[in-house]
């Protein structure tokens, strides 16, 4: 990793299970190329997911940092997206490394619910050199002792969802046009989305919707099922997983997206609807307030989200919605280009060599 101004070395995700963190590191290393004069390599995690079988693929994966002692990274960039991945802080504390740790996780995850996890959670990042915070809201959410350092970093969308031309959306304007994607289950309110389709059915709002996204066989059985049970065949689509592009080509063609998730700490797919212009209806939570009260939106109760949603739904006018899913994207658009993500990130990573003091702007728009 010589011959570079600086040198970075990403650790995260899990190749055999693709998902947001994977993609966070792919796009922050192409940014960070670009922006300046960075020589990066990514080392996967491989700890989602962990059993008793996975043990000796973790550990081998873990090992590998032994590899980086003598010609030591200027930076070691760790990704936290569940407990496992704090080993990796650990050992690489222990190699003396220069260490940045970004949490990709909110309350509701395990390592922050289970009273026990959660206090461990909260030494173990007391470790790091800073902490690089992709929401404003996770101070909130997650466990953070002591004063380490930390910066508010960004998201990185995918990069032809910024380029998009939105004078060229497509939607069709006869009906409300629907769209719920993530890995589809109870926790991500997959179910509830059947469910507001069917009270807006019955409401006679006019809509079409579509549901993407990978799931297990039993999953797929029981939402198949309950679409049948309230006669939504012709009116709700469940696509499965598909490619980027195609779901890119989906958003454009939509107007809301339902993300009814009890479990999401900063949802990046509500970032990237609104980024093609689609109006998020959101479950109450800390960060998926933070971006609809940011760019626009709604946002539903825990307590009753399905009755809530399809309310709100069904007293807007349609083209109303269309506007404000136009502003909401011009706001997402500019404070989400790369450009000025992977300078947040660059300020982040240099602050940790010199452990600068605690700067989290107040706004992701800031600055």
């Amino acid at each position: 990793m010589a011959g570079s101004e600086h040198t970075l070395l990403i650790v995260g995700g899990t190749a055999r299970h693709p998902g947001g963190i994977e993609a966070f590191c792919e796009r922050s290393a192409i940014a960070l190329r670009r922006h300046g004069h960075w020589d990066i390599t990514i080392e996967p995690a491989d700890s989602a997911y962990l059993r008793v079988g996975d043990l000796f693929r973790f550990a081998r994966a873990l090992a590998r940092l032994w590899r980086y002692r003598r010609a030591k990274p200027d930076h070691v960039w760790v990704q936290y997206g569940n407990m496992p991945d704090l080993a990796y802080l650990v050992v690489a504390k222990l190699l003396g490394f220069k260490v940045m740790v970004t949490p990709h996780l909110g309350s509701n995850w395990r390592s922050q619910s289970n009273p026990v996890l959660r206090k461990i959670s909260g030494l173990l990042l007391r470790l790091p050199d800073r902490l690089a915070l992709i929401s404003r809201t996770q101070e909130q959410e997650i466990a953070i002792e002591g004063d380490v350092p930390r910066s508010l970093i960004r998201n990185f969308l995918p990069e032809k969802i910024l380029g998009l031309n939105l004078e060229d959306g497509g939607k069709p304007p006869e009906a409300l046009q629907i769209i719920h994607s993530g890995r589809l289950s109870e926790g991500k309110g997959t179910f509830l989305v059947v469910e507001v389709c069917a009270r807006l059915r019955d409401a006679g709002v006019p809509f079409h919707a579509r549901i993407t996204g990978g799931a297990d066989p039993e999953t797929f059985d029981r939402l198949h099922g309950l679409i049948a049970e309230h006669r939504l065949e012709g009116q709700v689509e469940v696509l499965g997983r598909i490619p980027e592009d195609d779901l890119l080509d989906l958003l454009r063609q939509s107007d809301v997206l339902l993300h009814l998730s009890r479990i999401d700490s900063y949802p990046l797919i509500v970032l990237e609807a609104m980024a093609c212009s689609v109006l998020p209806v959101c479950m109450e939570l800390a960060g998926a307030r933070d971006q609809v009260e940011t760019y626009g939106g709604h946002v539903v109760t825990v307590a009753h989200p399905v009755e809530e949603a399809a309310a709100w739904l069904a007293a807007q006018d349609l083209d109303h919605i269309r506007a404000m899913a136009r502003e909401a994207a011009i706001g997402v658009r500019r404070d989400y280009s790369w450009e000025r993500c992977a300078g947040a990130l660059q300020d982040a990573l240099l602050a940790c060599s010199n452990r600068a003091p605690v700067t989290v702007p107040g706004s992701l728009g800031a600055g």
